[in-house]
């Protein structure tokens, strides 16, 4: 009877013994899946989305037309258009200033959050052709949302190889930043 339940007892604790190592097995293949996932996001996240939109004048861009250069990428909802106008006009006009001669070599991208469009602002679009704006491309599908914040502009700098060089959130330009943005485009080009 003792060699039984001596038995009994060794089945049990090789029972515990498997159950316990597939846990451990279980809970090492997740934490590996864990960390492919964690050290691939960044790689996703530094380069430049993929989208392809048109301005307000009908030119088509997307993230493959646009590389080979140093890209600004400056963006935000539709209901803060002004913000967005107003600031990625006061950056664009100081970068053409201070680049000057340079300044073709740097693609330079407002767009704006066009999904929850309306005919009012399709109206407007329509008569600002015939206006001497900047580009705005057309976000109509929401390929660049991801990131937006309600009342400020997403600005990304991109290398030549469309990889992430900086990104920050401003709702209005000073001269430090265009100082910095000016710093980072001039290693670039």
């Amino acid at each position: 009877m003792f060699n039984i339940s001596k038995n009994k007892t060794k089945v049990n604790f090789e029972l515990a013994v498997n159950r316990f190592m597939n846990d451990i097995l279980k809970v090492q293949k997740n934490l590996i899946l864990l960390f492919l996932l964690l050290f691939s996001l960044p790689i996703i996240a530094d380069s430049i989305p993929q989208f392809q939109m048109k301005d307000q004048y009908g030119q088509s861009y997307s993230d493959t037309s646009v590389k080979g250069k140093p890209i600004v990428l400056m963006g935000c909802f539709l209901r803060d258009v002004e913000v967005c106008r107003k600031q990625g006009r006061k950056l664009y006009w100081k970068m053409q200033n201070l680049l000057w001669k340079d300044s073709n070599k740097v693609n330079f991208l407002l767009y704006l959050d066009l999904k929850e469009s309306n005919k009012i602002v399709e109206d407007y679009i329509e008569e600002s052709k015939h206006k001497q704006y900047e580009n705005i491309l057309l976000d109509r599908k929401g390929q660049l949302t991801n990131g937006l914040s309600k009342g400020e502009v997403y600005i990304r700098i991109y290398n030549k190889s469309g990889k992430l060089i900086s990104s920050s959130y401003q709702s209005q330009i000073e001269e430090t930043l265009i100082q910095e943005v000016y710093e980072i485009l001039k290693k670039e080009i």
